[in-house]
């Protein structure tokens, strides 16, 4: 019954006309805003703004000793990071994540069941033996370095956000969730304030600045791009075809500003020889899908490939009409291999000589 249910969701949601796939939560005005909001608040406190203090009953609930209460904390815990966690996990996680989407209820079941078991296997190994415990270091000066440390990331993470929610939103959502987050922190560090008083601006602050993030939304900025920067097309399927009829070859790159992994296969492959020149080559076009926004022309063209997440590089030409779908991660040597073999022509000997 379970497995139904579950079918039906899916579903229901592509009916709707909503994108389901790995990541896509960073496509949300909403959930940036959130995310930056509680990220701020937490960087904050570990860089010792402001401490909190929970009531003496919910701290108790939440260690767990007031009953079946205590394990919401924990699973917050968890989907936090696994949230969190999806733009670079992408290329580990993107085929076994289609493979559940595209299939059967029970495929869904499994999969996301492994994936959270394997989130959960430092906790489970600890717990299977609690004698790793007395390995594990005391506690001490070095754990102020640490929350240093974690503070550090946690606002670069939310510098990202905001890099990301320009993209998405435009730079008026930027401005307030920066300036209504930033309200929240200062409140809660100012000392001298009572501590219900505080802490309801604080709230109402922080419920602002996630409301703000779509409210404000504009429409979709054009970034800029440098000018050493390959020329890209934009994404049009009907247009890889009238490329490849004229003896064109393609090289589709979906991306999105979010895709960690997509701008390291742009950094580390694509924009380095000899792949850029091949892409910059007569005959070649470089074709680039931006699925920083919600498009459901990029979503369909994913989903015809079985694909529910990126990055994702395809390349076209008169030898191969239907595309030939790369990894993940890119190569290098994958890349030259798929251009001469979409093209007809055999350079895996010239790519070997010029590494």
């Amino acid at each position: 019954m379970s497995y139904r249910v579950t079918s039906q969701r899916k579903s229901t949601l592509q009916t709707a006309g909503l994108s389901v796939g790995w990541g896509l939560q960073f496509q949300s005005p909403l959930f940036l805003a959130a995310m930056i909001a509680v990220l701020l608040v937490f960087s904050a406190n570990l860089f010792g703004a402001f401490e909190f203090a929970l009531p003496h009953g919910m701290q108790t609930r939440l260690a767990g000793a007031g009953g079946r209460n205590g394990y919401s904390a924990d699973f917050f815990t968890g989907m936090f990071g696994a949230v969190m966690a999806t733009p670079c996990s992408a290329p580990f996680l993107g085929t076994a994540v289609a493979f559940a989407l595209a299939g059967r209820g029970v495929d869904i079941l499994i999969v996301f069941t492994s994936l959270g078991l394997g989130l959960a296997l430092p906790y489970l190994v600890i717990a299977a033996f609690p004698r790793l415990v007395a390995f594990m270091p005391k506690p001490g000066r070095w754990m102020l370095i640490i929350k240093s440390v974690m503070g550090v990331l946690l606002l670069a993470t939310a510098v990202w956000l905001f890099w990301v929610l320009d993209g998405v939103a435009g730079l008026a959502s930027v401005i307030a969730v920066a300036a209504l987050s930033g309200l929240a922190v200062l409140i809660l560090s100012l000392p001298n304030v009572q501590s219900q008083f505080r802490w309801s601006i604080a709230i109402a602050s922080l419920v602002l600045a996630i409301a703000a993030g779509p409210l404000l939304q504009q429409s979709a900025p054009a970034r800029s791009t440098p000018q050493l920067a390959m020329a890209w097309i934009a994404f049009d399927r009907s247009e890889i075809a009238k490329r490849v009829s004229a003896g064109e070859v393609v090289f589709v790159d979906v991306t999105a500003d979010w895709c960690l992994t997509c701008k390291a296969n742009k950094t580390l492959i694509i924009d380095r020889e000899p792949v850029r020149s091949a892409l910059e080559a007569p005959g070649v076009t470089a074709m680039q899908a931006d699925w920083t926004r919600p498009d459901t022309r990029i979503s369909r063209y994913l989903e015809s490939f079985g694909r529910y997440g990126i990055p994702f590089n395809a390349v076209y030409g008169p030898s191969a009409p239907n595309g030939i779908v790369l990894s993940e991660l890119l190569k290098t040597e994958d890349v030259m291999n798929a251009l001469a073999q979409a093209s007809g022509r055999d350079v895996s000997a010239k790519v070997a000589g010029q590494e």
